[in-house]
């Protein structure tokens, strides 16, 4: 089995770089328990969740100054939750999410990367009857359908 390559890059917001620890490209995979494919994650799917998607970032400029004061975030399909890491740099209300099992991992990293709070991370997926999330002020997320 080939080993799962990485890539890390900053993206830059302003005056704000957030550092990202993501997948190499689309082409990577590593499913060495099948976790993923217990969950019905097929290898062609496997890696959407590590790379780094147009709409995740115009996703992410927009939280950038969006009002946030009081609001608990939830951020839906993170992926690799570029939004999550701004909003966490902004000392937001924040909460992610994903079907993925290696969504959580990779946000952690990044988390570290970034010298940020600990991100609250929930593995669930949309067919999930609870979650015991509770209730949010706003959703976000990018690239869902």
């Amino acid at each position: 089995m080939t080993p799962m390559r990485v890539r890390y890059q900053t993206i830059e917001f302003g005056d704000l770089d957030i550092h990202l620890r993501t997948l190499r490209d689309r082409q990577q995979f590593l499913d060495v328990d099948g976790a993923a494919e217990k969950l019905g994650i097929s290898s062609a799917l496997w890696p959407l969740f590590g790379v780094v998607w147009d709409s995740s970032e115009v996703l992410a400029h927009h939280m950038l100054d969006y009002q946030i004061g009081g609001k608990r975030i939830l951020e839906v399909g993170c992926g690799i939750a570029l939004a999550s890491l701004v909003l966490n740099h902004r000392q937001a209300d924040i909460t992610a999410t994903d079907y993925h099992p290696e969504a959580e991992n990779f946000l952690a990293e990044n988390v570290l990367l970034n010298e940020g709070n600990k991100i609250p991370f929930v593995r669930t997926a949309w067919e999930d009857a609870e979650s015991d999330l509770g209730e949010f002020d706003l959703l976000i997320g990018s690239d869902l359908l």
